[in-house]
């Protein structure tokens, strides 16, 4: 997941459904115009929001989707028409979530990390809650490591709970002098990016972090480090006040990447890429380099378009992943990922420079 864009006229949508749905479940006639005003809604705020929405005629699509909608059941009575919709615009990473889960996309083979036994094993051993961090002193080179897993859609305390979690570790490493630091992106499909940039802050508590483009030439949103805290635009929804040394004292940092590292795990590639005394070292991300909107239709439903690509500091833009600094191809080995040509790569540049 990636960047949450909050709209405050949607307040008015989920006000208006939670309406519909107090004491007792709709009838037939609720739940059907109740439907169709979630389809309209949805298709309003495509056409508003979407990266693609000049590229499809809108008036034959719409008039698919209602027809789809209207031969379909239950849930996929929005789900159907999303489906259509993204794959009519090309939206990849985009969703249609039900009750805070993927319900409906459209995937390609050629975007995103691949779906093999390795991503299979990702998912079921790296996404956690509460969320625990992997970090230690790597003794050979006195060089901090830390891994930063996904998040999965996070949610309310969970989000401080993960952004502590990554702060405290870091404070923790920061006791032992390390010479430099390895932040490990390889496992990191993605979720909610504001835990992690916010836990991160403390290692760089001040800098410029880029954003996301529409035009691929001007910021459309500018995230920043501020005082140890995340901010997007101006604003900081996390905001915790927490500091455990100087940043002067980190030296060098390398951010490991593998083609499984996608959407929020991308954002923080994209962020932290090109930072002074950081390189980007191992294989190109996975290609979900994009903000996804947040858009809440009612209690239950959340449609997320693609809206913009990430777009680093020096108004790099990444359209199909994010390009490492240092290329390192290697099969990823979960069972040993502090060992191997990616991040020996890393150990030498961080210890010798080369």
């Amino acid at each position: 997941m990636k960047k949450i864009i909050v709209v405050t006229y949607l307040c008015l949508f989920f006000t208006t459904l939670k309406g519909l749905a107090q004491d007792k479940a709709p009838n037939n006639s609720e739940q059907s115009e109740q439907n169709e005003f979630l389809l309209e809604s949805m298709i309003s705020l495509a056409k508003s929001n979407s990266y693609y929405a000049s590229k499809v005629n809108w008036g034959e699509l719409e008039s698919k989707m209602r027809s789809i909608s209207k031969e379909s059941d239950s849930i996929e009575k929005l789900g159907k028409p999303a489906e259509l919709m993204f794959k009519a615009l090309g939206d990849f990473h985009g969703m249609l979530m039900y009750d805070y889960k993927v319900a409906f996309n459209h995937r390609s083979e050629n975007v995103g990390p691949p779906n093999d036994s390795i991503y299979r094993a990702i998912g079921a051993t790296k996404i956690n809650a509460p969320y625990q961090v992997n970090a230690e002193i790597l003794e050979s080179e006195n060089i901090a490591y830390i891994e930063i897993l996904a998040t999965g859609v996070m949610q309310g305390e969970d989000i401080a709970i993960a952004r502590d979690a990554i702060r405290k570790s870091i404070c923790d490493l920061k006791k032992k002098n390390p010479k430099g630091w390895i932040i490990d992106l390889r496992c990191n499909i993605g979720g909610n990016m504001n835990p992690m940039l916010a836990g991160l802050s403390t290692l760089m508590p001040n800098a410029d972090l880029g954003g996301d483009t529409k035009d691929g030439k001007n910021f459309k949103s500018r995230w920043a480090f501020k005082d140890g805290n995340f901010y997007e635009n101006g604003m900081s929804n996390y905001k915790a006040d927490f500091s455990c040394g100087s940043e002067e004292k980190n030296g060098r940092i390398a951010v490991l990447t593998s083609k499984y590292t996608a959407s929020s795990g991308e954002v923080v590639v994209s962020c932290l890429k090109g930072q002074s005394g950081l390189k980007v070292i191992g294989e190109k991300t996975s290609g979900l380099s994009s903000t996804n909107g947040w858009f809440v239709l009612s209690d239950k439903w959340v449609f997320a378009p693609m809206t913009a690509y990430f777009m680093s500091k020096d108004k790099t833009v990444h359209n199909d992943g994010v390009i490492p600094d240092v290329l390192v191809s290697e099969e990823l080995n979960l069972d040993s990922l502090k060992s191997g040509k990616v991040i020996d790569s890393a150990i030498q540049w961080i210890a010798h420079g080369r």
